[in-house]
């Protein structure tokens, strides 16, 4: 894999940018997100286990007495830093567990929970903060089209976190666009947290709605783009409504969920899904070991009637 994707995070990390990009070629492609986390050392996380930054340059498999580590007042500078010195801004990604930084990549955070009438108001005494590589993998998704399914039908894309399914949903997305396999379709892609699109190519045929919420991107999709596919990333139980409105308007959708194969139907999300019917495919990924590899593909009706039976 390329450095690239590492070198365009790093280099928005203000005062560790020249320390990450400074890192060894091997660590930086197979990294699959960095980790600041106070009192700790920063990790690289990836294909080939974590690595620890060493401050005089490299990396280190395990303790060490020149560790990189961040103190509680870094950490509140480097969280301010990717917030643009706006925290405010960000409040509603804050409430999500997250900061969209740089147009195609977010920073997931951990801290303590400001709660009001059992609502979660925001998150203060950010003590994680975890950014995610995002990678292109053009072909990944070819499995899915060469298996004979047609993902006007509905497609759901199943796997584990790092399991890779920003990027196969991506390479749906482009495929579909460029027409590489039957007519070009129209593809509204749905890109919550910045990173589907992310800058990269997806076709002249597919239009990148950006940080909106998926009920209201929906509908926007809908009114305003003629999409004959709508297709998203990591849905909830708070977007069943938004898919069932999408279904009945004649949008095809293609959109992923968190599951492992085996435990696709023990999910009650997963379970709801499937009964909606706008989903008449079901791609299994094989899991972070393989990120975007397709562990199996096929029509999710037979699924469904062996879970009932």
């Amino acid at each position: 894999m390329s450095s690239l994707p590492f070198n365009r995070v790093a280099r928005l990390l203000g005062s560790y940018s020249q320390q990450l990009l400074a890192l060894p070629l091997p660590v930086k492609s197979q990294a699959w997100d960095i980790r600041f986390k106070s009192g700790q050392p920063v990790a690289i996380c990836g294909r080939d286990g974590i690595f620890f930054v060493r401050t005089q340059g490299g990396v280190s498999a395990g303790p060490a007495p020149d560790l990189l580590i961040l103190n509680n007042s870094q950490m509140q500078e480097l969280f301010v830093h990717i917030c643009g010195h706006s925290v405010f801004s960000h409040e509603e990604e804050i409430r999500q567990g997250f900061v969209a930084l740089g147009g195609f990549c977010r920073a997931g955070l951990c801290g303590t929970a400001v709660v009001e009438q059992g609502r979660l108001k925001g998150v203060r005494d950010v003590s994680s903060l975890v950014f995610r590589i995002p990678r292109d993998m053009p072909g990944c998704a070819d499995k899915l089209f060469s298996s004979g399914i047609d993902p006007m039908g509905g497609v759901l894309v199943a796997g584990e976190p790092s399991s890779g399914k920003t990027t196969f949903l991506r390479d749906i997305a482009r495929s579909l666009s460029w027409g590489r396999f039957g007519p070009k379709r129209r593809v509204a892609v749905l890109d919550c947290r910045g990173e589907l699109g992310g800058g990269f190519d997806l076709g002249p045929c597919a239009d990148v709605l950006t940080g909106y919420p998926k009920s209201q991107g929906f509908q926007v999709a809908l009114r305003s783009l003629s999409p004959e596919l709508i297709l998203c990333d990591e849905l909830s139980g708070d977007d069943l409504e938004a898919v069932k409105s999408a279904m009945l308007a004649g949008a095809a959708l293609v959109a992923s969920v968190h599951a492992r194969p085996q435990d696709f139907f023990q999910r009650p999300l997963c379970r709801t899904l499937a009964s909606t019917g706008g989903f008449g495919s079901l791609v299994c990924l094989k899991g972070r070991g393989s990120p975007g590899a397709v562990e199996s593909v096929g029509p999710l009706e037979p699924w469904t009637q062996k879970e009932a039976g």
